[in-house]
Order: structure tokens, then sequence, then C-alpha cells
């Protein structure tokens, strides 16, 4: 859609400005909002700069890894800016791994740490959707409605959009209410997971099929189903893990 920014002889790749925006305005409030969890934020910014650079690191790799022909010819490629050439999956779980390694050692509580980090989640979310809809990716459905953009020779749902819109609407409601003292450490962040997966169920519906099971069910759904799933049901277990230790500090 707006893939490229042209300021006078620089030109800036859209989705990269996008994610860099994103990541500001995370830190940001990461900054301001780690202290409700008792975090410090020394602890956080360390974390969160290993496994940013570890995720960029592992997803550029393991995108070479599985499509080593888009580099033939030209190596320095690989050092592009370019999102396309990540691997949004292998980045994830090479950068989870390393804020793993990294909290582990610090010996700092897991479920506050990702109640914290949550507020940096909710202000990424909205920019990688909106980098996405300037690269012309994960565009939706043909659609008669008059707020669809023309794209591929038809007018389509802007479903980045309306992804975009939720995550923020989400952001604020998480900025509004957190933390929340009567629920326990890791609420937070689960009921974050939860809401967007809940979202992204509903209105990636509206998003062009890629890949699709039998009986037309999509396979991409069925995932995010799953966890959302899963999402709930940590959920539920640490609603009944606060309540067990509750129940044994009156016992005592």
């Amino acid at each position: 859609m707006f893939p490229i920014i042209n300021l006078g002889p620089l030109s800036i790749p859209t989705p990269a400005f996008l994610l860099i925006l994103g990541y500001i305005a995370g830190s940001y409030l990461l900054e301001k909002k780690s202290s409700l969890f008792s975090m410090a934020s020394e602890i956080i910014d360390r974390a969160l700069w290993i496994g940013t650079i570890s995720a960029l690191i592992g997803a550029r790799l393991s995108y070479i890894a599985g499509a080593p022909s888009a580099f033939r010819g030209n190596i320095l490629s690989i050092l592009s800016l370019n999102p396309a050439l990540l691997d949004p999956v292998g980045g994830l779980l090479i950068g989870g791994a390393a804020v793993f390694l990294v909290i582990s050692k610090q010996k700092t509580d897991y479920w506050l740490f990702l109640d914290s980090i949550t507020f940096f989640l909710g202000a990424m979310l909205p920019a990688f959707f909106l980098s996405r809809f300037s690269a012309g990716n994960g565009f939706g459905i043909p659609t008669d409605l008059p707020w669809g953009v023309f794209l591929w020779g038809v007018e389509r749902h802007p479903v980045q959009i309306y992804l975009t819109i939720a995550a923020l609407i989400l952001l604020i409601i998480i900025i509004a209410t957190a933390p929340i003292k009567e629920l326990p450490p890791g609420s937070t962040f689960l009921i974050f997971i939860a809401a967007t997966f809940s979202y992204l169920v509903f209105l990636t519906a509206y998003q062009e099929p890629s890949n699709i099971l039998i009986s037309g069910f999509r396979s991409g759904q069925i995932i995010l189903w799953l966890l959302l799933l899963f999402a709930l049901i940590l959920l539920n277990f640490r609603f009944k893990t606060s309540i067990t230790k509750v129940d044994h500090e009156i016992e005592k």
C-alpha cells in the first residue's frame, strides 16, 4: 500500500519505520509502568534489548534456512532492513529463549516480568499491524463496503486497520486498568494475550485465506483458537493457585 516514505533524498521503508515507532512507544510505556509490578526497569531493559536483538538475528537466520535461494547472488541482502525477509516464528522462539535465560539469571519472577512487558507488547501490536498494511500484506477478502481499499484489482476489507483499531482499544484498556490488585501475578499478561487472540480469531475471518483445511476451516484460525484456549487454561490455573495460596495462609 505505502511501502516507502520519501523524505527529500531519503527513501525510508514504511514497515520498518512503523515498527521502530512502535518499539519506541513500547519502551516508553515500559519504563513508566514497570514499577507498578515492582520490577526494576534495568532488568526489563536488559532482557528487552537482548531479546529484541536475538529475535531479529534469529528471524533472519530462520528465513535464510527456509529460503536460501532468496539471497543467492546477492549475499549483502542478508543485512537488508526489509521485514519481509524475517521469519516471525523463528524470531519469537529464539528471542523468547534469550529473554528466558536473562530472567532466569536475574532470578526474577516470571509472571511479574510478563505482566510488566504487557505494555510494550500492547504498543508493538498496532505498529505491527500498520506495518503489514503499509506493505500490502494480510489483505482482506473482497467487499462492497464504502471503507474498502483497492488492492490486487478489487476493493477489499482493510483487515490490518481493523486489527490496529482493536489493538489500540485493548492497549488503552490495559493502561487504564492494570494492574488489578485482586488478581494474581501473570493475570494482566494472560488477559491481554487472551483478548488479543479473541479479536484475531474474529477479525482474521475477513482476511484472504492462505491455508484452508477440510470443510473450509482455516488452519490459522484453528491455531488461534488453540492458543486462546491455552491462555484461558493458564489464567484459570493462576486463579486456582492464588486461591489455594490464600487458603493456606488463612489456615496458618
